[in-house]
């Protein structure tokens, strides 16, 4: 085999890496070794991310590699996919994997889970080589409030590969410097060429908002289609999982493994023709201090470049209806006289979390009781003076909500949360609703159940940070939001670029 291709892991997308093995210029076992020296090299070692929490053995993917090579060559590929490198978000179930499953939580550590999700059974079955697990905000930022987007007592903090200096320990929980989360680690590690896409999970921006700030591609998919059995989530509320790229092709890719039976590299046609965007209004719906603190020379320069791409969308045949009218969340629930998502979260947390205990090896550990006395007995490393917030899991002991509360409350605030947005969509005569990275916007994709996907757009002057937009469309239509990313994608090439600090490692040591 004739090698004439080089490989930057920091540009290069599955679609590229599938292109290269069906001419034969590379082969699975190489990708695997180009993408294992680069975890080698920076997760624990060089730039220090801290992304990943577990890395397989060697040996185990290298044979794994070897065995999807050599199916290539005498049959074809399962998939798109197949022999692609890949990193899993370590909330994902993978026992047969030889890979642990921590949640970034000590609790976990050293013990084996029963059985895989079907999540990882899918994109093996795809061809898909996993080669390791991404770090998170610890229990999908369902332990503490406050506590910083990205750090787990396992994986420890991971750092942004854009912010010169890592994380600012006087930064709020998604401040400018965090890499934002909880799916941190996943969105880290594509940014950072460990794996050319990632898969992550979301209940409220946990996707969308680290892959914004890794300049890449995501999407999170409608609630209840994608399975998340075997999931720390276990399909709760509001969970749904999806990948983190550095191309809307590879998510239109993995999506259609997670979801069988769809195409939706069909609906990738570049064009802004026929698209019809309601945007919100940045400074009504932005993050509120608590969670970044407003900062004028990020939000200036941030407020303007997504005007200045919108309007060039609308040259390019979109139709854009700006500042429209969609109610914040407190609005809805105010309005509609629905319970919050915050009750929701807090009823469900208990279930959720010995669902997920029961499928680990330790009789010890059963129960969100146990979970919390565990963070208490262990409180050097579990709830250290840095992070020393589990206060979510504690609300989760003091819930007086009943099941059939539960039930008849999120129905109704989804039933709500809908029905706002497509007064938004009515009023604006839109398809897809976009507003900024920096806002509380998944919080309505969350209670809606909707899909979320996710586009990068600049580079922050203030610190180097990306920035980026978010596109919400109805259940079951992920086709739409495809629409609008390829069409994206085609306009603002150069919204995804490679980490400088990466790119220019070798010369600046």
């Amino acid at each position: 085999m004739t090698r004439n291709h080089t490989i930057d892991v920091l540009t290069a997308t599955a679609s590229d890496l599938r292109k290269l093995l069906d001419s034969e210029e590379v082969s699975s076992v190489e990708l695997v070794g180009l993408y294992l020296d680069q975890i080698a090299k920076h997760n624990k070692q060089g730039l220090m991310l801290n992304a990943m929490i577990s890395t397989a053995s060697a040996d185990r993917v290298l044979e794994e590699a070897r065995m999807l090579d050599t199916e290539r060559s005498q049959r074809r590929p399962r998939s798109k996919l197949h022999g692609i490198p890949i990193i899993l978000k370590d909330l994902i179930c993978t026992p047969t994997f030889g890979l642990e499953t921590t949640a970034g939580s000590l609790a976990l550590k050293g013990l084996n889970a029963t059985e895989d999700a079907p999540i990882a059974t899918l994109l093996r079955e795809a061809g898909f080589i996993v080669i390791g697990k991404s770090n998170l905000s610890e229990w999908a930022n369902s332990k503490g409030f406050g506590v910083t987007s990205g750090w787990s007592a396992v994986g420890g903090q991971t750092q942004s590969p854009y912010v010169k200096g890592g994380v600012d320990s006087k930064d709020r929980w998604m401040g400018h410097s965090t890499p934002a989360g909880s799916s941190s680690g996943s969105a880290v590690t594509t940014a950072a060429g460990f794996a050319a896409l990632t898969i992550g999970s979301e209940a409220d921006g946990s996707i969308v908002q680290p892959a914004i700030r890794a300049a890449a591609y995501s999407l999170e998919g409608t609630v209840g289609d994608v399975i998340m059995k075997g999931t720390q989530s276990g399909g709760a509320a509001f969970d749904s999982a999806g990948p983190i790229a550095k191309s809307t092709e590879d998510c239109a890719d993995v999506m259609d493994i997670l979801l069988p039976g769809w195409d939706f590299g069909s609906h990738l046609a570049k064009s802004w023709n026929g698209i019809r965007i309601a945007y919100l209004d940045y400074k009504t719906c932005q993050f509120p201090d608590s969670v970044c603190e407003k900062t004028p020379a990020f939000d200036t320069q941030h407020e303007q470049e997504m005007l200045e791409a919108l309007k060039k969308v609308e040259s390019l045949g979109a139709q854009v209806t700006y500042n429209a009218p969609l109610l914040s969340l407190p609005g809805i629930t105010d309005k509609y006289k629905t319970v919050t998502m915050g009750e929701i979260g807090r009823h469900q947390l208990a279930f959720v979390i010995s669902r997920f205990l029961g499928l680990f090896n330790n009789p010890q550990l059963r129960t969100l009781q146990d979970l919390v006395m565990f963070n208490k007995e262990h409180a050097a490393e579990e709830v250290p003076p840095e992070q020393p917030s589990q206060q979510v899991l504690e609300n989760g002991l003091n819930d007086n909500m009943t099941d059939e509360q539960y039930h008849s409350g999120l129905a109704h605030l989804r039933q709500s949360v809908r029905h706002a947005a497509q007064l938004c969509l009515d009023e604006s005569n839109a398809d897809v609703i976009m507003a900024s990275g920096e806002t509380l916007f998944p919080s309505i994709a969350a209670c809606a159940g909707y899909p979320i996907g996710s586009v990068p757009l600049g580079f922050s002057a203030y610190n180097g940070r990306p920035f980026g937009m978010e596109i919400m469309i109805r259940n079951g239509e992920e086709e739409k939001v495809f629409q609008v990313m390829s069409a994206w994608e085609a306009t603002f090439p150069e919204a995804r670029q490679p980490p400088p600090l990466l790119v220019n490692w070798a010369t600046d040591m």
